[in-house]
């Protein structure tokens, strides 16, 4: 099974037009997201959308990562990725009232989805470290899938401290590789047989569809409004964030990034950590989602302790990322993230008082500033790295 599943170690990767269709139910599943964040900006349901976020965010990036070592040609991964992706679905349409009567239609789809991928590596993948990787995994996901059942027939409370508690041990068992008592971890960073390029792309696509979703979320709450001047310059104003966090990710963390992966001997370590960051980044993008949500709806309204939150920290989360990432694959932090980090610090104060409007400009302008930092660094970088 492992040769007529898995891709030769060495072998290139694409990503398929079956890994593009997959994607598809996560630009649903921000959207799900970013909406329920919406209804109620409070500090509940703050913490509930966190904990999806998580779960959903490291549901795409296990499938990523698993069908990286497999054959994207072969029926059975085919089959495997279409029955995730209903899994997915299903996990998806319950976002809404997961904390509400859709509780174990949310914990269905996603345990269904999580033991399904590590059951089918375990076998496409036998007689390779990855396989016996996979092994592990399936007993971390057994073991958190305990707390996801537990949190479905508790309620209130206890439902978010049991799904919490569940999300915390599922990116514990990442960060250890999915140690075991007695078997420890069974592949390491160094020799993951990683296609770097393969998972970059798919990292890449996955930003540009959550990025998708602010854009998505600003043109309906400007359709779903009376026309009004000021409504338009919130709009604008919130376009050129998005601009801004785009020409951030491309002009500097993406180049670099393509750059060391073509170099490395193995891109496993590099994947972790844009998977780090990449988790950070979704979190990212929904908060500035609603804030520009809100202030195109109430652009005259004043602030908000949680629009404050969502507004500033949105883009705080997003240049942290970048300063992580570059911190641990680089080697180095780029000046433009802590400066921008301390201005979005200072501006998230002086602004507490004022409409919201003034905030999404404050926010927005510091991530100009970031992006123009970065183009003018990547233009005396240029002239040192030509032949």
């Amino acid at each position: 099974m492992r040769v007529a599943l898995s891709r030769a170690p060495g072998a290139e990767r694409v990503v398929t037009p079956l890994e593009l269709f997959f994607d598809l139910v996560y630009v649903f599943a921000i959207g799900q997201l970013s909406h329920h964040l919406l209804e109620h900006v409070d500090l509940r349901t703050g913490a509930e959308t966190a904990i999806m976020t998580l779960a959903v965010v490291y549901a795409w990036y296990m499938v990523a990562w698993g069908a990286n070592w497999l054959d994207p040609d072969r029926r059975p991964v085919q089959l495997l990725l279409i029955g995730l992706m209903f899994a997915s679905l299903l996990m998806s349409v319950a976002i809404p009232d997961a904390f509400d009567d859709r509780a174990w239609l949310f914990v269905t789809g996603y345990l269904s989805l999580q033991v399904g991928r590590s059951t089918f590596l375990i076998f496409a993948l036998r007689g390779r470290p990855q396989g016996e990787h996979f092994v592990n995994d399936l007993v971390w996901e057994l073991l958190t899938g305990c707390l996801w059942v537990a949190g479905a027939i508790a309620d209130g409370d206890a439902r978010l401290a049991l799904w919490g508690i569940a999300v915390a041990a599922t990116y514990a068992g990442v960060t250890s590789l999915h140690w075991l008592p007695g078997r420890g971890h069974r592949i390491d960073l160094g020799h993951t047989e990683i296609a770097g390029a393969h998972l970059l792309e798919r990292f890449r696509l996955f930003f540009i569809i959550a990025l998708g979703e602010t854009v998505l979320t600003m043109g309906t709450a400007f359709t779903d409004e009376p026309f009004e001047f000021e409504r338009l310059v919130a709009l604008a104003i919130g376009f050129t964030g998005t601009v801004a966090l785009w020409w951030c990710y491309f002009q500097r963390a993406e180049p670099l990034g393509e750059e060391l992966i073509e170099t490395a001997d193995d891109a496993g370590g590099i994947g972790l950590w844009a998977t780090w960051a990449l988790t950070l980044i979704v979190l990212a993008l929904i908060a500035i989602a609603v804030a520009d949500e809100l202030a195109i709806a109430h652009p005259g309204d004043d602030a908000t302790l949680g629009f404050t939150i969502l507004a500033f920290g949105g883009p705080a989360l997003f240049l942290l990322s970048q300063l992580l990432f570059h911190r641990a694959v680089f080697g180095y932090i780029p000046l433009s993230r802590p400066l921008g980090l301390a201005a979005l610090a200072i501006l998230a104060v002086v602004t507490a008082p004022l409409t919201l409007i003034v905030g999404i400009s404050a926010s927005t302008a510091v991530l100009v500033a970031v992006a123009i930092a970065d183009t003018v660094s990547e233009r005396e970088r240029a002239p040192s790295t030509s032949p």
